[in-house]
């Protein structure tokens, strides 16, 4: 067999973090505890993971002949999805943002700073937005009787200046 299967990743549990305000700090490192100013989400949908879309702009050029001499790319958007299990407050902010206990308003999303940790045993990876997210889409909600009922939450990430999507603390020394 060939390749490391120590490499291959298949996560057992994780969690997502949210910070309404932007300038809050990141853990110091991936053994470090998130502060009070990070609101957990509660249980997740393992079955559906995170999923990450990308999308972008690409035109190819060619030459005379039908030769492809070049490809350009612009209007790069990444998107990252998780599917939350639990109604609590963290979740009714991304769902229903500017919502009360007694009254649910159209909502208005916002920013906010967003962390992804996945752990399996002793490995840990967390993903911190450098700059900030916004919820993107929320799909259907479903009261029922024979299912849970699931909010899935697209969020948009938005870069810095430089590109830079996630500030990334891990146990693994190996780059993405």
């Amino acid at each position: 067999m060939s390749g490391d299967p120590s490499k291959a990743s298949l996560w057992a549990d994780a969690d997502v973090y949210i910070a309404d305000d932007l300038t809050t700090a990141n853990p110091a490192d991936v053994a470090t505890a998130y502060s009070s100013e990070w609101g957990l989400v509660g249980l997740l949908n393992g079955e559906d993971g995170f999923e990450e879309g990308r999308d972008e702009d690409k035109s190819d050029h060619y030459a005379w002949g039908g030769i492809l001499i070049r490809t350009s790319r612009k209007n790069f958007k990444m998107t990252k999805k998780f599917t939350a299990l639990e109604d609590n407050d963290v979740v009714r902010g991304l769902v229903y943002p500017g919502s009360t206990a007694t009254e649910i308003v159209v909502p208005r999303h916002g920013p906010k700073k967003v962390s992804f940790e996945v752990r399996d045993g002793a490995r840990t990876e967390r993903l911190f937005t450098r700059r900030y997210a916004e919820v993107d889409s929320i799909a259907t909600i479903k009261d029922s009787e024979d299912a849970l009922k699931k909010f899935e939450v697209t969020l948009a990430i938005y870069p810095d200046a430089n590109g830079v999507l996630f500030d990334r603390q891990s146990t693994d020394e190996v780059a993405p």
